[in-house]
C-alpha cells in the first residue's frame, strides 16, 4: 500500500518488425533519454515507479525563496522545532466528494496552524497548498503526471497541489477509519513542507547529479519519503496532544504506517515498510523536526 501509484502492469509482448523497427526503437530510446533528463531537472519525474508517470515531489522554486539545503536545512537543525498541540475541528468523513473535500479542508486548516509557526520561527516561507479532492483520477491532468489516470494520493510541487482521489484511498479496506486518510494526507502535506523549506530543491539537484534512478538517486528519494512519514507522525502527535485523536486512532495510524512502503519488484524509492513505520514513530514519539532528519541518517536506516 504505497503512498504513490499502485504496482506496475505486465508489459506487453514485443513484436517483430525487422530492421526498420530496430532503428525506430533506437531513435525512441534516444529521445526518451533526453526527455527523462529534462524532466528530472524540471521536477517532472516520468516513469520512475509503478504505472505511467510517477508523481514527482521535486521542483525548482524561485531563487531566494528558501535555502536549498537538506541535512543542514534550518527546519531540521532547529533543536526545538515541534508542533504545538492542535485542537482540530475535523469535518465528518464521507466518501462523497463534498464530504471528503470538507474533511481534507478541515485537516489542511489544522496542518497549517501546526506547521506555519515552525516555518516562521526558522525564517522559512509558507504558502498554503492547493487541494484537489475528486471521486476518481479520470480526466485529471497535472504537471507531475501528465494526463495519466493511474495514480494515488500525491503531492505535486510544480503547482503546490495535494491530490486526494477518493477511489485510490482504499476505502473498502479502511471503511470509516478516517485517521488513516488523515495520516496519508499529513504525509503528502509533509512533502509540501519539504518543498516550502527548500529541502526538495536540494534533494532534486543532488538526484540529477548522481542520476535519479541510480542507487544513490533512489536513496535520496527514500530519504525524502521517509522524512514525510516522520512529519506525518509529528502531526498525528500534535493532533492527539490537542485531544483531536484518541489513543486507539493513533495506534491504528501507527499500524498503518508499517503497512506501506516498497514491495518486491518496486523501484525502491519509498523505503521498506519497516523503516516507514519506524520514521513515522520517530515523529510521533519525539515531535521534533530535528529527529526527522533522514538526510544525516545512516544508509541502513533509510533502505
Amino acid at each position: 500500500m504505497p503512498y504513490g501509484p499502485p504496482g506496475r502492469p505486465t508489459p506487453p509482448p514485443r513484436k517483430g518488425g525487422g530492421r526498420f523497427v530496430s532503428l525506430l526503437l533506437v531513435v525512441i530510446i534516444a529521445v526518451v533519454s533526453i526527455l527523462v533528463r529534462y524532466a528530472v531537472r524540471n521536477g517532472i519525474d516520468i516513469g520512475s515507479v509503478a504505472v505511467g508517470p510517477k508523481p514527482s515531489t521535486t521542483y525548482s522554486p524561485e531563487p531566494g525563496s528558501a535555502p536549498a539545503k537538506t541535512g543542514d536545512n534550518p527546519l531540521l537543525t532547529d533543536a526545538n522545532g515541534s508542533l504545538v498541540p492542535a485542537s482540530c475541528d475535523y469535518s465528518p468523513w464521507g466518501t462523497q466528494v463534498d464530504k471528503a473535500r470538507a474533511f481534507f479542508e478541515s485537516a489542511a486548516t489544522c496542518l497549517e496552524a501546526a506547521w506555519k509557526p515552525v516555518m516562521a520561527k526558522n525564517n522559512l516561507p509558507f504558502e498554503s497548498p492547493t487541494l484537489s479532492i475528486t471521486a476518481t483520477t479520470a480526466g485529471i491532468t497535472t504537471p507531475c503526471t501528465g494526463s495519466t489516470s493511474n495514480f494515488a494520493a500525491f503531492y505535486c510541487a510544480a503547482n503546490k497541489t495535494i491530490y486526494m482521489p477518493i477511489s485510490q484511498l482504499q476505502t473498502e479496506m479502511f471503511k470509516d477509519n478516517w485517521v488513516v486518510y488523515l495520516s496519508v494526507f499529513a504525509h503528502e502535506y509533509g512533502h509540501h513542507i519539504q518543498a516550502q523549506s527548500g529541502i526538495l530543491r536540494k534533494a532534486n539537484s543532488e538526484r540529477v547529479d548522481v542520476g535519479a534512478r541510480s542507487d544513490k538517486g533512489l536513496e535520496l528519494s527514500r530519504r525524502v519519503e521517509l522524512q514525510a512519514n516522520c512529519f506525518d507522525g509529528m502531526f498525528i502527535a500534535s493532533s492527539k496532544g490537542g485531544n483531536s485523536l484518541t489513543a486507539s486512532q493513533v495506534t491504528l495510524a501507527t499500524k498503518d504506517s508499517y503497512g506501506r512502503g516498497d514491495s518486491a519488484g518496486d523501484m525502491r524509492d519509498h523505503g521498506t515498510s519497516e523503516h516507514g513505520g519506524q520514521w513515522f514513530e520517530a515523529g510521533l514519539n519525539n515531535n521534533l523536526t530535528a529527529q526527522c532528519n533522514t538526510f544525516i541518517a545512516a544508509a541502513s536506516d533509510v533502505s
